[in-house]
């Protein structure tokens, strides 16, 4: 039997595809959680103000960029376990993980695919805790 590099390099880069999806979701998954918190300070703001603040939920682990938005855009967001707010702007896209659902102004929806979406679903805190949507409170 004769070496196979090229089939030992496909499932090297298949690995760390798989890696990179993986550590994508979970970072998002982090700033998700940082914004559920965020909400409940948002809620109680908003008497005042039309928006709150929260961060960008984008895979760059160094991102601290703030969006803003209401809290029922914020909720819309949420409706589904693998979508995720993130600033307006390329950098704040990875294609090789995720597709644009939608583009607004002040931000954009991000939905996780593959491996990584499997992650956010599995990470997000309303599907973690069994806590049924806010909206339908």
């Amino acid at each position: 039997m004769t070496p196979d590099p090229e089939g030992r390099q496909a499932r090297i880069d298949a690995n760390e595809s798989v890696g990179e999806e993986l550590r994508a979701a979970k970072t998002q998954a982090l700033f998700r959680e940082v914004n559920e918190r965020l909400e409940s300070l948002n809620d109680s703001s908003t008497v005042a103000l039309p928006r709150g603040s929260f961060i960008c939920e984008c895979a760059q682990e160094t991102c601290a960029e703030q969006i803003e938005l209401s809290l029922e855009e914020y909720e819309a967001v949420r409706a589904g376990p693998t979508t995720f707010a993130v600033a307006p702007a390329e950098e704040h896209f990875f294609p090789d993980v995720e597709d644009v659902a939608a583009k607004h102004d002040r931000y954009w929806v991000v939905a996780k695919t593959g491996a990584a979406a499997a992650v956010a679903e599995k990470l997000d805190p309303r599907q973690r805790h069994g806590a049924a949507s806010k909206a339908s409170a």
